[in-house]
């Protein structure tokens, strides 16, 4: 017999141990507002509920917002949308919320950076996704995890790894596995930069070809920026290492010594 194909990607938490466990690592409060990011068949949202004044889920399949009507549209702390995330304006939901979510493989990125520009409305954010990409959002320097979506994460949020949770608790069972991490959105960066346009677009050309040194890829930027290699070994960096060794204070340091060409 051949599966239906999920119309959204989906593949949803089956396993009730596993959506108890995520729900007590959300620490929700129980007086504040809460938003569910991709709720599907309602499995964290049935234990969220009862800790929350106010849960609105947004969920992008019409199917599924049909069947979290008729299973929550009675309780009066329950707002469901059916709308996608990447398009959701979070600053008008509420003053300040809380996010949990199951977030889609396909999307979690886009939707991560999505949440993290409307960081100053977000409390903190319990997310489950795919265990590569959990990965590299709380990697450290040195790793092989670690790359530009580190830099940009843990810029502008704490990261945390909560939990694993194993491809068995999902229908469809992926072919990956899942953790569940916690980003808290910093109320200043760790670092102070000049620029926070200048300094991303040094990190995404640093790492934009792993394997080479950071001498031979901040020749991308040399267009815009005029880079000398002898104050970026004033520093104590060394050029001929590659970007995945330089901690995000280091690549602060190289951006505030950058020298703007004009023209």
């Amino acid at each position: 017999m051949k599966r239906r194909k999920q119309p959204f990607g989906q593949n949803y938490l089956v396993d009730l141990t596993a959506a108890k466990e995520i729900v007590h690592l959300a620490h929700v409060r129980n007086d504040g507002c809460l938003v569910e990011i991709g709720p599907g068949k309602g499995v964290l949202t049935h234990d969220l509920l009862p800790l929350t004044s106010k849960l609105i889920a947004l969920e992008i399949d019409p199917i599924l917002c049909r069947e979290l009507k008729k299973k929550y549209g009675d309780r009066d702390n329950f707002h469901l949308e059916q709308v996608d995330a990447l398009k959701v304006d979070f600053g008008k939901l509420a003053p300040r919320f809380q996010v949990v979510s199951n977030l889609p493989y396909y999307a979690a990125t886009p939707i991560i950076k999505r949440l993290i520009h409307f960081r100053k409305h977000i409390e903190n954010m319990t997310l489950m996704l795919q265990r590569e990409v959990a990965a590299r959002m709380t990697a450290k320097p040195g790793t092989r995890e670690y790359g530009s979506l580190t830099l940009f994460v843990q810029y502008h949020c704490e990261a945390k790894r909560l939990l694993e949770v194993g491809a068995e608790c999902f229908f469809p069972k992926p072919k990956v596995e899942s953790t569940v991490i916690r980003l808290t959105p910093r109320e200043l960066p760790p670092v102070v930069v000049n620029s926070e346009t200048n300094l991303f677009q040094l990190i995404h050309s640093a790492f934009l070809h792993k394997r080479k040194t950071l001498r031979n890829n901040l020749k991308e930027v040399n267009g815009r920026f005029h880079i000398e290699m002898s104050t970026i070994e004033k520093m104590g960096i060394d050029p001929s290492q590659r970007a995945e060794e330089l901690t995000l204070k280091q690549f602060a340091q190289i951006t505030n010594a950058l020298e703007i060409k004009n023209g």
